[in-house]
């Protein structure tokens, strides 16, 4: 991993999983769907923590006028970390659909809002900044395509 578009890649690789779960719930297919949803928690939860510690830093590094990176994506992370494990928990119990299908609706929303903020502000900021170790960290995080 060396450049911004490593970085896209893997979050499109996240996406993916996220739209194989989805899939899978349109198709009632739940096994599919709890196995889809376990797969992306397990990758989104090593990549977001690889990039609290590796990217925040690098982002610390550069100037982002009226903004924080640092408060906006730690608060990022876990709500969707959490979002993402609650939504677990609901289908393993079996929520009724109208529950399970809102909170696909608002992971969707979270997930679609901070992978626009890292495509355009934070992946472009950070990809010039990262060291040779810290894409070699990011590298060892990313999931596997």
């Amino acid at each position: 991993m060396t450049s911004e578009q490593d970085l896209l890649a893997v979050a499109a690789g996240l996406r993916s999983r996220f739209d194989d779960f989805r899939r899978a719930l349109d198709r009632r297919e739940d096994e599919a769907g709890r196995i889809a949803l376990a797969d992306f928690h397990a990758q989104l939860s090593r990549w977001t923590a690889a990039e609290e510690r590796v990217l925040l830093p690098a982002l610390a590094r550069a100037s982002f006028p009226g903004r924080d990176p640092q408060r906006e994506l730690k608060l990022e992370y876990v709500q969707i970390r959490e979002l993402t494990r609650y939504l677990l928990s609901q289908i393993g119990e079996r929520a009724p659909l109208a529950d399970v299908l809102g909170l696909v609706e608002n992971l969707e929303r979270r997930l679609a809002a901070h992978e626009s903020e890292m495509e355009k502000v934070y992946y472009p900021g950070a990809a010039s900044l990262l060291t040779p170790e810290e894409w070699q960290l990011l590298g060892d995080a990313a999931p596997p395509p």
